[in-house]
């Protein structure tokens, strides 16, 4: 039940255009670097890290479009540069 609840909360936060996010991790790292322990803090904290998980995830989406060309062996397909 709780790992439906934060998948769901997982599809809310996915919905959400990046850039826009992007804009709001500043305001939520100032509030998270106050270190003022209250429920506001908390909150803080956890929307800073989710909205940084888009982050990443879209950084490691990325890197997997650009990964080179591997060879049966496991070795990366190598080009010709200069002859």
């Amino acid at each position: 039940m709780i790992a439906e609840a934060i998948e769901r909360l997982a599809d809310r936060v996915l919905a959400y255009d990046e850039p826009e996010l992007t804009e709001l991790l500043n305001h939520f790292k100032s509030r998270m670097e106050e270190l003022e322990v209250s429920p506001a803090w908390e909150r803080a904290v956890i929307a800073y890290f989710l909205i940084n998980g888009i982050r990443v995830k879209n950084a490691l989406k990325r890197g997997n479009l650009h990964k080179p060309e591997r060879q049966p062996g496991g070795r990366p397909r190598l080009h010709l540069v200069k002859a």
